[in-house]
């Protein structure tokens, strides 16, 4: 899936020059005037914190949109850990038929398809990871305990290399286009004055689907 670039975020602009200018056009009197001086100051710092406050907003809302974008194809992360989810259910229950609900197994598959749900439902792209690794885990303990039991069918089979490919899709998407726009912006709200103005503005780190 090919996402556009975020571009590079930088705390500056013509408004710091344009005060500097007004100040040193100021006449003398002004100049030595607190007020004169307490005035431009505010006005730079409005400048700052406002235009760059709102572009760093910007930013982080535009990350976060990678997480959910879709492609031309209507395919994207969200998509597909669903995709996988629905396979995990599939196996879930093709596995039972052969092992029985009661086994262990198909009982600790269960419970991490659970945790995914609600890790999909209220959790970030880093608790998603999480609950997405538990349930590979899971689901592939079950397949071979199936596959011991010699009881893997062309449907079973079927759906665990959907569960595994859509996992290849998954990985690959973030590591070539969520996780690096995601870091890029971490490691610019991380440093000054970004770090303050995100403050300010609610603009945090995001999430690393990690």
């Amino acid at each position: 899936m090919q996402l556009e670039q975020q571009e590079s975020f930088r705390i500056e602009g013509p408004q710091l020059e344009v005060f500097g200018q007004i100040e040193s056009k100021l006449p003398a009197p002004a100049k030595k005037r607190p007020a004169a001086v307490l005035a431009i100051v505010l006005a730079a710092l409005v400048a700052v914190f406002g235009i760059g406050g709102a572009k760093l907003k910007g930013r982080q809302a535009s990350v976060q949109a990678l997480y959910t974008a879709t492609n031309e194809h209507g395919s994207g992360m969200t998509g597909d850990l669903a995709l996988r989810a629905d396979a995990a259910a599939n196996l879930i229950r093709l596995c039972g038929q052969v092992l029985g609900t009661d086994d262990a197994t198909v009982q600790a598959a269960q419970a991490a398809l659970d945790g995914w749900n609600a890790a999909a439902d209220a959790g970030g792209p880093a608790d998603q990871f999480a609950a997405n690794t538990a349930l590979g885990g899971a689901v592939t303990a079950m397949y071979q305990q199936t596959d011991a039991a010699g009881g893997v069918t062309e449907a079973i089979s079927g759906q665990y290399t959907e569960f595994l490919s859509r996992q290849d899709i998954i990985l690959r998407t973030a590591a070539n286009d969520y996780n690096p726009a995601a870091q890029g912006y971490n490691d610019t709200v991380s440093g000054f004055p970004a770090n303050v103005i995100g403050l300010l503005w609610g603009a945090g780190e995001v999430q690393l689907f990690q």
